[in-house]
């Protein structure tokens, strides 16, 4: 029998780990599962779904594990028994839920081979060759058990709290309406609803003022540009600088300058920022996308994508993968800084390394585009120059009238020829001088109104899920796509749209408490979960106390069960038709 037995989180992985190890061990078995082994689940006297038995669910007593994957458990238990003397290497994902695979992967494992048996982690941030050999080298003797005890946390206190809040929606619901879905609640899910819900009011209560202003097209030495003066309020006012303005055929420059303003290269790519950019570039949901950048991982092509780090660590060999892009056409007639110098942020998670491209990718598609973009980002952020432009402003004065003309222009591109996503687009207006004439090409009145806020992008509502403190770095992207599975909201034109049912949702559950769909009570629990990672809690201790933030909120809404279905219903019953 082998020394070791390796299990990696993806099959892909065990390929790579084991195309590696083969090399250096011979007594090495690579295998895989295909993630969690078990999941938590409510016990059995709570299988059923009644109003009554809610007030008695809030208690850790009240979960059990319980095998998820048949398939990988009992394979993973076969090959456990045939190992005597060898030890199990945990090779999952480097994150919180890859320490609690590893867990559960452990638990098997001592299961089988007794409580005494030996175990070690292995920890890698890519599947380069040197990566992995630096990782079977320096094999940790333990789990990271602030790791496995948060996301024990976080897995509880979201069945115990989902399930009792989402039964309680549900049966009030079906108390008055035969044949209703499923209404779920979560403490992260709640109030990502709540800001799209929040928007779509504003959007709906605004009342739009109307506006004039003039537009002109002035020219100066051949060149044509735009000038426009300032808002005005009143029709009559507006009408008379038109006149003013049309009567005229010349204008005299009052004031020109410009300003110079550097714009930095991107950071090292973290997963937030880096998805909120995606969503931008290719339109697609944060969820697919995450999935598409762990495909790249497996397959070699981009380090680990979860990770709150957009710092490189002291040592990082950037020329290696710039060999590595030396292949792709992305440096076509590119020419890049001799030596690199990186810009740093100041976030890191402790464990990973930004996200980097560690491989080709040879395919296209969307896997193309992801990939491209990480490469490009690594290229502009090591290797290329901050870019500059130049904003212009100049006032223009046409029979007494002033008018206003902004432009820009790049005058150094920089790291915009790598990195092109967001560059500014260029207007530039003639260079001018105090006193010189220009010529009024056009002049007309335009009459605008103000207009309300745009609904939220996925992209902003990732920002503010971060700004709040909802969720982590791998479990945002699922929120946008889960609100429309379940029916809360919508996409249109991009943007997201609650439904009548998600705006009855957080409009019923604020009347009862506020703290059922604002972020500032799963914040708390954050907190909670942060300090049993770092060792000052206890998992029990901390789990009770988030239950009972939650307590008094699931009191209340049973005490106000009947009015609660009744909204619902009618919400529900109106989005039917």
């Amino acid at each position: 029998m082998p020394n070791y037995v390796v299990v990696a989180e993806k099959k892909s992985v065990a390929q790579a780990l084991y195309r590696v190890l083969k090399r250096r061990d011979s007594g090495v078995f690579v295998t895989s599962i295909s993630g969690h082994l078990m999941d938590c689940d409510l016990v059995e006297k709570y299988s059923r779904w009644r109003l009554s038995d809610l007030p008695a669910l809030f208690k850790s007593e009240n979960t059990r594990l319980v095998v998820s994957d048949r398939y990988s458990y009992r394979r993973v238990m076969e090959v456990f028994s045939r190992l005597r003397e060898g030890l199990l290497v945990v090779a999952t994902d480097n994150d919180h839920e890859g320490e609690l695979i590893g867990y559960e992967l452990v638990t098997v494992f001592k299961g089988v081979c007794g409580e005494g048996a030996e175990y070690r982690r292995m920890r890698f941030n890519s599947l380069e060759e040197d990566e992995i050999t630096r990782a079977w080298r320096n094999l940790e003797p333990d789990l990271n058990w602030g790791w496995v005890y948060k996301a024990q946390l976080r897995r509880s206190f979201d069945l115990l709290t989902g399930a009792a809040f989402t039964r309680l929606l549900t049966l009030s619901a079906r108390r008055r309406m035969k044949n209703v879905g499923v209404i779920s609640w979560g403490p992260v899910q709640s109030p990502c609803l709540k800001f799209l819900v929040d928007r779509e009011k504003e959007i709906r209560g605004f009342k739009p003022r109307k506006f004039w202003y003039v537009t002109a097209k002035l020219k100066f030495g051949g060149e044509v540009f735009r000038a426009g003066s300032g808002v005005v309020w009143d029709r009559i006012q507006a009408e008379g600088l038109i006149q003013r303005v049309s009567s005229a055929r010349l204008g005299e420059v009052q004031g020109y300058e410009e300003e110079r303003v550097r714009i930095a290269r991107p950071l090292p790519a973290r997963t937030d920022d880096s998805l909120r950019d995606l969503v931008k570039v290719t339109g697609k949901s944060s969820y697919s996308l995450m999935g598409i950048m762990e495909r790249l991982y497996q397959l070699g092509c981009l380090s680990y994508p979860r990770t709150e780090t957009n710092k490189y660590p002291e040592g990082f060999d950037f020329n290696k993968r710039l060999k590595i892009l030396m292949g792709s056409e992305i440096l076509a007639g590119v020419s890049l800084r001799g030596e690199p110098r990186p810009r740093n942020g100041r976030l890191s998670d402790g464990s990973h390394p930004p996200i980097y491209p560690t491989g080709l990718y040879a395919g296209g598609g969307i896997e193309r585009v992801v990939w491209e973009y990480f490469a490009r980002r690594f290229l502009a952020n090591a290797f290329a120059e901050d870019a500059l432009a130049v904003r212009q402003r100049a006032v223009v004065r046409v029979n007494g009238v002033e008018l206003m003309a902004e432009g820009r222009y790049m005058e150094e591109v920089g790291f915009y020829r790598l990195f092109p996503y967001f560059k500014p687009r260029e207007e530039p207006i003639p260079r001018l001088a105090i006193g010189e004439v220009v010529e009024v090409v056009e002049a007309r009145l335009v009459e605008d109104e103000t207009k309300p806020p745009p609904r939220l992008t996925e992209s902003d509502l990732l920002r503010m899920m971060e700004s709040y403190e909802l969720g982590t770095d791998a479990t945002r992207p699922l929120y946008p796509t889960l609100l429309i599975q379940r029916g809360f909201i919508v996409r249109h034109q991009r943007r997201l749209k609650p439904t009548s049912l998600g705006e009855a949702l957080v409009s019923t559950l604020a009347q009862v408490d506020e703290r059922l769909v604002t972020p500032e009570t799963r914040r708390i629990v954050e907190e909670f979960m942060r300090s049993v990672e770092r060792g000052e809690s206890q998992l029990e201790e901390a789990l009770r106390k988030a239950l009972d933030l939650y307590r008094p909120l699931l009191e209340s809404c049973l005490a106000q069960v009947d009015r609660i279905g009744e909204r619902l219903t009618t919400q529900t019953a109106e989005s039917r038709r």
